[in-house]
C-alpha cells in the first residue's frame, strides 16, 4: 500500500473506521491512531468451547488416525513456512535419537510445505501425517493427542517480524481441548501461553530447543 501515492487501503480502513460506531479488535495497534478510545472494545481470538473441550467434558469420537506413540503431539493448521511444522518432525527425529521414540506425532492440514514435510517424516514410525481433515472433526484429532505445539518460525514470514498482527487460532484450540502447549517464547505467544501453566515455551534460538520442551 506503501508504494502507491494515494494509499488506498490506508484510507478505505480509516473511512470504515471512522463510521463504525463501535470497533472489536484483538489489538488496537491496527486501527487508525486517532479513533477515539471510548469506542474500541480489545477482545481476544479465541475456540468455540460448544466443540472444542477435554475429552472427559465431551466424547468427540474416534479420530481419524492411529496413535502412533505412547504421547502424542499434534500439529494442526496451515503448512507455511512460518508455521513451522517441520520443526516439529526434526524434534521427534531429535528425540528418537535421544532413545525416546515414546513420543511422537501427528501433523494435520495442507499447505505448500507439505511434501517437505513429508519427506522429513520419512522412516518415522511415529509420526503420522494426515494431509487435510474436516474441521468438524478435529475435536476428535485434538482429544486423541497429548500435547498441541505451535512451532512457528517468526522469522521465516517477514511480515511478523515488522510487526504486523496475527492469530494462533490454534493454541486456542489446543487450550479450550485441554492440551498444554508447546510453542516460542516469541512476540505474542507468552502472552497467551505462560510458561510451567498453560505449557512449555521455548527459545527458538537455542538447538533442540523444541525437542527439550516436548
Amino acid at each position: 500500500d506503501h508504494m502507491l501515492l494515494v494509499e488506498p487501503m490506508r484510507r478505505w480502513r480509516e473511512h470504515i473506521c471512522a463510521r463504525a460506531d463501535l470497533i472489536i479488535t484483538p489489538s488496537a495497534a491496527i486501527l487508525p491512531r486517532d479513533t477515539p478510545a471510548r469506542r474500541i472494545v480489545r477482545l481476544e481470538w479465541g475456540a468455540d468451547t460448544d466443540r472444542f473441550s477435554p475429552p472427559d467434558i465431551a466424547a468427540p469420537g474416534a479420530p481419524p488416525f492411529e496413535r502412533p506413540a505412547t504421547t502424542v503431539a499434534v500439529f494442526a493448521g496451515a503448512f507455511r513456512s512460518w508455521h513451522g511444522a517441520i520443526n516439529l518432525v526434526r524434534a521427534i527425529r531429535t528425540l528418537g535419537d535421544r532413545g525416546r521414540s515414546d513420543i511422537g506425532a501427528v501433523l494435520i492440514g495442507d499447505g505448500p510445505e507439505l511434501a517437505a514435510v513429508q519427506d522429513a517424516a520419512a522412516g518415522l514410525a511415529n509420526v503420522v501425517v494426515t494431509g487435510a481433515v474436516p474441521h468438524a472433526d478435529m475435536p476428535a484429532c485434538l482429544a486423541a493427542a497429548d500435547i498441541g505445539v505451535a512451532p512457528f518460525e517468526i522469522g521465516a514470514h517477514r511480515p511478523l517480524s515488522l510487526g504486523f498482527y496475527w492469530s494462533p487460532l490454534k493454541i486456542f484450540e489446543y487450550m479450550a481441548a485441554g492440551l498444554p502447549v508447546v510453542a516460542p517464547a516469541v512476540d505474542r505467544i507468552p502472552s497467551l501461553v505462560a510458561d510451567g501453566r498453560e505449557g512449555a515455551l521455548y527459545d527458538p534460538t537455542q538447538p533442540d530447543a523444541l525437542a527439550g520442551a516436548l
